[in-house]
Order: C-alpha cells, then structure tokens, then sequence
C-alpha cells in the first residue's frame, strides 16, 4: 500500500507541474519519425500528403502558437500553402528534452558541482533542442521540394514570364518592322521626289 501511494504521488507531482509534465511529453513514446528522402510518382498524385500530412500533424503537438496549419490537400489555395510553410520554417517548439540530461543535479557534492552539472545539463539539452529543429527544418525543406502545389505555381510562373517574353520579342520585332517599312517608304519617297525634280 506505501509503493502505490508513492507511485501515486509520483504521478499526481508528475501531472500537477507544467514543467514536469512537457518534459515527460517531450519524450512521450509517439511516432517520430521524419521523411530524410521522398520521390514522387506521376501514377500516384495524392502520395504526397499520405506521406507529409501524418508527418505535420505529429510534430504539431510541440508547437507554441497555435492554431498550427495543416498540409491541406491538392486543391488548397497556394496562398495557405504559402502560409503553411512559413508557418513551419519560424515553427518553435515547446519540446523540453531536460529528462534527457547527463547529471542528476541532486546527487551533487556541492554548489560548485551542481553548477558544474547545471551548465553540463544545459549544454546538451540545448544540444538536442538544435539537432530537433534541423531535423524538422530538413523535412519541411524536403516536403517544400517535393510539394505538387507548388511546383505547379512554379510551372505556372515560368509558363507566364515565357509568354511575357515572347509577347516582347513579338512587339521589338514587330517595332523594327515597322522602322524598316517607314525608313523603306522613306527612301521611295525621297527617289521620287528626286526622279520628280529630275
């Protein structure tokens, strides 16, 4: 009967402080996995958001603002788009990995030596926080390469400056043309008037 109502107290100390509680969340069994590689395949347009869509919404948990966008589908406006992955490359995070951390502060000596530990702990917690993140930010670099959407309104903008182009191309040479025709009737007029005086 003491073993549970430590245990139970454990839990209650564990689940009454926020602190506490994030960290142990932190570290929480979920799946964290994260695509390092995606190709993409004509036969199977929605692949995509099979693949970054459970993704985004795993990694949502640890964000500090909210509410946090999802990856939409196919047909969403590229001004969402747009937004989610600006979203996703300031995204920070909540995710504590103190429980992580070498040196058990209460076993030290001294002050010197807790501080010591403190700094040690910190270190490596800050550490694990940045390796995190450039995990993250290479996965939302690689859904951003990969993203049908966007590729798409990039097709749309090449195809677009292509015809501005062409259109200038069209209208410089269409420009001369006219130049050479009226410096060409010119002349003609310039011999006739000669011929006429002659």
């Amino acid at each position: 009967e003491e073993e549970e109502f430590k245990l139970l107290s454990a839990a209650w100390e564990l689940l009454g402080s926020e602190e506490k509680r994030r960290q142990y969340d932190s570290l929480d069994y979920f799946n964290d996995a994260l695509p390092t590689a995606f190709r993409p395949r004509a036969d199977d347009p929605g692949r995509f958001f099979r693949v970054f869509g459970p993704v985004f919404a795993r990694q949502a948990k640890f964000s500090v603002a909210r509410p946090v966008p999802s990856v939409g589908d196919d047909e969403t406006p590229l001004e969402e788009v747009q937004r989610f992955y600006a979203f996703w490359t300031r995204f920070r995070s909540w995710r504590d990995f103190s429980l992580l951390a070498e040196y058990d502060t209460a076993e030290a000596e001294d002050r010197e030596e807790r501080r010591w530990m403190q700094r040690q702990n910190k270190n490596e917690v800050e550490r694990l926080k940045r390796s995190e993140m450039r995990r993250l930010m290479s996965a939302v670099e690689l859904a951003q390469e990969n993203d049908p959407r966007l590729h798409r309104a990039r097709e749309e903008r090449a195809a677009e400056r292509e015809l501005q182009r062409r259109r200038k191309e069209e209208a410089l040479a269409a420009e001369k043309r006219a130049k050479a025709e009226a410096a060409e009737q010119a002349r003609a007029a310039e011999a006739a008037a000669a011929a006429a005086a002659a």
